[in-house]
């Protein structure tokens, strides 16, 4: 343990240095408690002010224009009676994080004294970087040496966080970019996808056509309605042959018919309608041709 004559002479001798380099940043309490300002180097500031800024935007904060840096912290020093074999008692109080890079967001007030974020991960990784070189440096005056460090912490933290972020930012665009483009990719067409679309498409068109059939039918009068379910049930080629290649009673049922309002059929129907009398034409001059025949033997 040093005398009392040594431990002054040390102070003031490491006071003296300090003061010569931390012209600004320096704050004597007392003759044993010092505060020292402490900021990131200046190369990493651009990257500190772009945090947040949308791709393509300028950041409205710039080192030319003298923003203020977005980190700034207050090493504490309190020296112990057994400084330099003892390390001092030291803490770091954050002044200034406007991009949270470091914590949760403390002051904007640069001369505002806040307690120490000591919970937030990015603090508690500088103080532990703060002890390990404190045991490294017993014996010496360390004071510059822990501001020089914590400096350079903070930097090379600054670079990280930063690197992490634009990651981040990166993978979320890629993910909105692969969603949006799954969208228009679809399901790829297999057969086996394709029969089990077609069954349950031909299901839901049968139960369509129903619906659309009844709500039709609903509208029809009686009469009406016995008319469309006739014209529903056709003869077969083979019926037709067998009466002998004549519509005559075909054409007196549609004498006595009354007229149907075929606006109240959809196209599909009306369309079938439309093949089913054109297959029944085609037969019916087929078989006229046919009995043609048989009455040029006869003769």
């Amino acid at each position: 343990m040093p005398s009392q004559e040594e431990y002054e002479a040390t102070l003031a001798e490491e006071l003296e240095v300090l003061e010569s380099i931390y012209i600004d940043e320096l704050e004597k309490i007392s003759v044993e408690e010092l505060h020292i300002r402490i900021e990131p180097e200046e190369e990493v500031l651009p990257l500190l002010f772009s945090i947040g800024i949308e791709p393509g935007q300028a950041p409205t904060e710039s080192v030319e224009d003298g923003s203020p840096s977005p980190i700034v912290l207050s090493l504490h020093i309190q020296y112990t009676p057994d400084y330099p074999d003892a390390p001092p008692n030291m803490s770091i109080h954050v002044l200034r994080d406007t991009k949270g890079v470091l914590g949760p967001v403390v002051s904007d007030d640069d001369d505002a004294e806040e307690e120490s974020n000591s919970d937030s991960p990015g603090v508690t990784e500088l103080q532990q970087g703060l002890d390990e070189v404190a045991a490294e440096s017993l014996g010496m005056a360390m004071v510059f040496t822990l501001a020089s460090h914590l400096r350079e912490s903070v930097t090379t933290l600054v670079q990280r966080r930063v690197a992490e972020i634009e990651a981040e930012a990166s993978a979320k665009r890629e993910a909105e970019i692969e969603a949006e483009a799954e969208k228009f990719r679809g399901t790829a067409v297999t057969p086996e996808r394709f029969a089990e679309w077609r069954v349950k498409f031909q299901a839901e068109m049968a139960e369509k056509e129903k619906k659309e059939e009844d709500a039709k039918m609903a509208k029809m009068s009686a009469k009406e309605r016995e008319d469309y379910k006739k014209g529903k049930v056709k003869p077969s080629g083979k019926q037709l042959f067998e009466k002998g290649g004549t519509f005559e009673d075909d054409d007196a049922v549609d004498e006595e018919a009354q007229e149907v309002d075929w606006s109240l059929y959809t196209r599909e129907q009306r369309e079938r309608e439309r093949r089913e009398q054109e297959e029944q034409q085609e037969l019916q001059q087929r078989t006229d041709g046919l009995a043609f025949d048989d009455d040029e033997d006869d003769a």
